[in-house]
């Protein structure tokens, strides 16, 4: 019955809402499908073609970037390649929220664009899409979803915490979208051992055939089933996104779901970029939509290596985001994945900049990346009686640890785990804590651990020490 139903939502239900909305969800999704299956080399020649379209679109028609070309003797003509694109300036937050009206294009009507936020972490901004981008971008996500047996209309129950996206999907439209599609939105801005039964028991209830949401909302839901030893909740597949999903978490789910776990990566800007596919050998990126660089002191960093991830949006018309600096980091590959798509890898995402610790490392005289950091201290507090803890690095070789201490909490533990951070990082590492009642997750509903504000990627940061 369900495999019916979700015929019948990929097959009448998308077409239709495509033709109420004027949005091309079904068409791309097509599309999409067919272009995966194209070797590498193909791939790489659409991708450059889609660049090409866009910069020239861009040059002529956006003051923000036809200055930019203009200000380096630059024409659309001289970034032949992905590889030329280092010749354009980066593109930041600060950017969009200053020169906001400067990147729409003067072709675009404002009602043609669409609102939208990110920077749930405190560095918001606000961007506009066209719903054309937007049709891509879902049948991207769909694609995706696909490789993880997940298809539209299947029951999917969904761990988000973004207030957000929470306060949206409270719309009548929103609410009728998500019944025909069968999606129950699990609210885990906060989830206190109540909230989890009450998850625990509706799971019993629905029985899934999908479980899909915020990395770490999973993992607490996975956690809490593995020890009340409830084991009767088997869905086909768990797709994890919005935050990095760690080796640790990822065999927590997967021990409690008894299924693989289908990891997704995207952006609130661009929307759904890699995902893996049933292989589980990285990350498929999505190069019909988008081109991903790894940069490191402003080069491109090799396959292996760790680099900045700079992203490039080809579908967007409205407001480009070229070169844009979305803040994550990732690791390259070269492989080729034995499922036959031609369709590049990323061998992983290592999470956010602000999930590296930058240490000064006295062998080669400068900052250096360390991390990410949160596997380092969740295994500090394996035997620390803490019921949650924020650790944030606002200067080179400075931690301040807020947390909420739980039963048993000694000044002990505080010697410990100074001791711990100290034998890890270095003797000159110094450590402040603050103790709290409560530690709510961040505005975005993300429940990062560590926080940093050092880019040790970037040269700026042994500045800061002079």
């Amino acid at each position: 019955m369900s495999k019916i139903y979700s015929y019948f939502s990929q097959n009448v239900v998308l077409p239709v809402y495509d033709l109420i909305r004027h949005t091309s969800r079904f068409k791309y999704g097509r599309i999409l499908d067919m272009t995966q299956w194209l070797s590498m080399k193909e791939l790489e020649r659409l991708q450059s073609y889609n660049l090409r379209r866009l910069l020239v679109y861009a040059y002529n028609n956006v003051p923000y970037y036809h200055r930019a070309f203009k200000k380096r003797n630059l024409f659309p003509s001289d970034i032949k390649s992905t590889e030329d694109l280092v010749k354009l300036p980066v593109l930041t937050k600060a950017d969009i929220r200053m020169q906001k009206k400067e990147l729409i294009s003067k072709l675009c009507a404002q009602k043609d664009l669409v609102p939208f936020r990110s920077g749930g972490s405190g560095d918001q901004v606000q961007f506009f899409v066209t719903k054309d981008q937007l049709s891509w971008e879902i049948a991207a996500e769909y694609r995706a979803y696909g490789w993880a047996d997940y298809s539209l209309g299947d029951n999917c129950f969904m761990f988000w915490a973004s207030p957000i996206d929470l306060s949206k999907s409270k719309s009548f439209q929103k609410q009728l979208s998500k019944k025909l599609e069968r999606v129950f939105i699990a609210d885990t801005y906060i989830m206190s051992d109540k909230v989890l039964a009450k998850f625990a028991y509706l799971l019993l209830k629905k029985q899934p055939d999908i479980i899909r949401g915020y990395a770490s909302s999973v993992y607490l839901m996975a956690k809490y089933l593995v020890e009340k030893n409830i084991s009767s909740v088997r869905p086909r597949a768990v797709i994890t996104t919005a935050e990095t999903l760690f080796p640790s978490m990822r065999k927590m789910i997967e021990k409690a779901f008894g299924c693989k776990v289908f990891d997704f990566y995207g952006s609130r800007e661009i929307g759904g970029m890699a995902a893996e596919c049933e292989l589980h050998c990285g990350y498929h990126i999505s190069v019909e939509n988008v081109v991903m660089e790894f940069i490191q002191d402003g080069e491109q960093v090799a396959a292996g290596e760790k680099g900045v991830v700079f992203l490039t949006s080809l579908r967007n018309y409205g407001m480009p985001l070229i070169r844009y600096r979305v803040g994550d980091v990732g690791v390259p590959s070269d492989d080729l994945c034995e499922c036959g798509r031609g369709l590049p890898l990323v061998s992983s995402i290592s999470g956010r900049i602000s999930d590296f610790m930058g240490v000064y490392d006295k062998a080669v005289g400068k900052v250096v990346p360390v991390g990410p950091i949160y596997p380092l201290i969740i295994y500090g507090l394996m035997n620390v009686p803490l019921k949650s803890v924020r650790v944030f690095q606002n200067e080179v070789n400075k931690l301040e640890v807020k947390a909420v201490r739980d039963n048993g909490y000694k000044e002990k533990h505080t010697d410990y785990l100074i001791n711990f951070f100290r034998d890890a990082l270095g003797d000159n590492v110094e450590i402040d804590f603050d103790f709290l009642d409560t530690l709510p997750p961040l505005p975005s509903g993300k429940r990062q651990v560590f926080i940093s504000k050092i880019n040790p990627f970037e040269a700026s940061a042994n500045r800061k020490l002079t």
